[in-house]
């Protein structure tokens, strides 16, 4: 299944929630959510300074159910950002580079 990475940011509001329920509270939350759309939470770390203040790896079917979850999150308004990045292996990247490509760049 393709991984993904996850980085989110909290809104105040959901800070919150954070300082209420506790991390590992918040890290349950975020396993049952990547599995009720048929994923799997990975790993999941938090952040001591920085933009974001968590950080996970999981998979999931495509990345349109990631996406889903990562706008299912947002929508509660407790995250002011949430960013899903696709993750490759060196062997999905060298299948991709071993296909025939072709590229005029501007100018050239």
């Amino acid at each position: 299944m393709p991984r993904y990475l996850g980085l989110l940011t909290y809104s105040a509001e959901g800070m919150k929630g954070f300082l209420k329920e506790k991390a590992a509270a918040r890290e349950a939350a975020g396993r049952k959510a990547a599995e009720s759309v048929g994923g799997k939470l990975l790993s999941w770390y938090w952040t001591a300074s920085g933009e974001y203040n968590v950080a996970v790896i999981g998979e999931y079917p495509d990345a349109a159910t990631a996406g889903a979850l990562g706008a299912l999150l947002m929508s509660t308004g407790m995250a002011s950002k949430f960013n899903i990045i696709e993750l490759l292996t060196a062997s999905e990247i060298d299948r991709a580079l071993g296909k025939p490509m072709t590229y005029h760049p501007p100018g050239g």
